[in-house]
């Protein structure tokens, strides 16, 4: 299976900060607790299956310099392909393990753009006691951009992302392996985010479009 070389993806922001100055922003590394599900179809030689796919892992990063930071993110994952190919008792599960860039402006007190990019692997497996009867592999690059509005201890997140999905499932019985995509590549996210303290926030966060789910994240920055 050919790996994506131009990466192109869609997104979901991990947004902003107490109400302090601006330049007070990101001036530190965070650690998150990423919890998430969705939906997208993957488009086989066969045609379009739907994904449920779920991501339950932890995230850090740290401050690059300037209004950038990168990180690494994984943890344990699960998928259910609706009439996958290869039938498994059971949802698939397994890792992912990704980068991540991201940037929060500092110019406005108020209103600034937000972004963030990052590429991940996937890869989980299900069957029969220890022969698993298909292992599928997938990598994922998203890109997100919009505005974050900024209000005491709350923060609106809102805009658009791209992502591009490429994998393969290597089947058992029959022995094969079969490549496929995710056909469409752009939707909207929203989201929203408060402070419990200067230092924890809790955020909630939607997608639409390409992917279409949610995710809580439980931050901690320092």
């Amino acid at each position: 299976m050919r790996r994506p070389l131009v990466p192109a993806l869609g997104a979901c922001l991990l947004a902003a900060s107490w109400a302090a100055p601006a330049d007070d922003l990101y001036s530190g590394a965070s650690t998150y607790l990423d919890l998430g599900r969705y939906r997208m179809p993957f488009r086989y030689p066969d045609g379009d299956h739907e994904g449920h796919v779920g991501e339950f892992g932890v995230a850090y990063d740290v401050p690059l310099g300037g209004d950038m930071h990168g990180g690494l993110q994984g943890g344990y994952a699960v998928l259910d392909v609706a009439d996958e190919p290869q039938p498994t008792a059971g949802s698939l599960d397994g890792r992912y393990l990704g980068l991540m860039l991201r940037y929060e402006g500092s110019e406005g007190d108020y209103l600034n753009m937000s972004g963030e990019f990052s590429y991940t692997w996937h890869d989980v497996n299900g069957g029969v006691f220890a022969a698993p009867a298909s292992e599928i592999t997938w990598y994922e690059s998203w890109l997100a951009l919009g505005p974050t509005l900024r209000y005491g201890r709350l923060r609106l997140m809102l805009g658009g992302y791209y992502q591009y999905v490429e994998g393969s499932e290597t089947d058992r019985l029959p022995a094969r392996v079969l490549d496929f995509h995710a056909p469409q590549r752009t939707g909207a996210y929203l989201g929203f985010l408060v402070y419990l303290d200067p230092a924890n926030s809790v955020g909630l966060y939607a997608t639409e479009g390409a992917r279409r789910g949610v995710r809580l994240v439980f931050r901690r920055d320092f």
